[in-house]
C-alpha cells in the first residue's frame, strides 16, 4: 500500500501535524467536540496497518482517543477489526466495542480530514464506525438500549446509502 500512496502537501501548520502524527504514531486523531453528538477519527490506520479508519461518536475528546488509540495499537500487533466485530478485550468491567462498516456515502459528512489525506493518492480507505455499549451492556440497536445512548451514536452504517 506504500508504494500506491503519495502523501498530501501540506497546506497550513494543522496539516503538518496531521502528518507528523501519521508517520510517528501511526494515526492522528480529529475531534470535533462542537457537533451534535460530538465525534472523533483517525487518519492514517490503513496507510500504516492496512486497518480500517475508526470513527466513534457521543464520548469526550479524551475517550475518544484512548479507544482509538488502544485499537491503533492492536492494528499495529497485526489484528485486524472488520465490520461486525464485537470485543470486550478493549475495555474495563466487562463492556464491548461493536465495530460496523461506515458507508461510503457518509465520508463527506464525517471524515474531511481522511479524505483529504488518501484524495491524492484515490485510495478508497475503508472505515468503521466504534459503536460503545449503554451501562447496561446494551447497544444502540438493542431495543433496551438507554435513549440517550443511541441519541449519542447515530448508526452510519443504517443512516447512510
Amino acid at each position: 500500500m506504500h508504494d500506491q500512496f503519495e502523501w498530501p502537501e501540506p497546506e497550513h501548520e494543522a496539516d503538518e501535524i496531521i502528518l507528523r502524527n501519521v508517520r510517528n504514531h501511526g494515526c492522528h486523531i480529529t475531534g470535533i467536540q462542537d457537533a451534535t453528538p460530538p465525534f472523533a477519527f483517525s487518519t492514517g490506520l490503513y496507510l500504516n496497518y492496512g486497518h480500517p479508519e475508526l470513527i466513534i461518536f457521543g464520548q469526550s475528546a479524551q475517550n475518544a482517543q484512548a479507544i482509538i488509540n488502544l485499537i491503533r495499537d492492536r492494528a499495529a500487533a497485526g489484528h485486524q477489526f472488520v465490520d461486525g466485530d464485537i470485543s470486550d478485550e478493549l475495555l474495563e468491567n466487562g463492556y464491548k466495542l461493536g465495530f460496523l462498516q461506515v458507508p461510503f456515502g457518509a465520508y463527506p459528512d464525517y471524515l474531511g480530514t481522511a479524505i483529504w489525506f488518501y484524495r491524492k493518492s484515490q485510495i478508497a480507505f475503508p472505515c468503521l464506525q466504534i459503536v460503545w455499549q449503554d451501562v447496561n451492556r446494551h447497544f444502540p440497536w438493542e431495543a433496551e438500549c438507554a435513549l440517550d445512548v443511541r441519541r449519542d451514536q447515530p448508526l452510519l452504517k443504517r443512516t447512510a446509502s
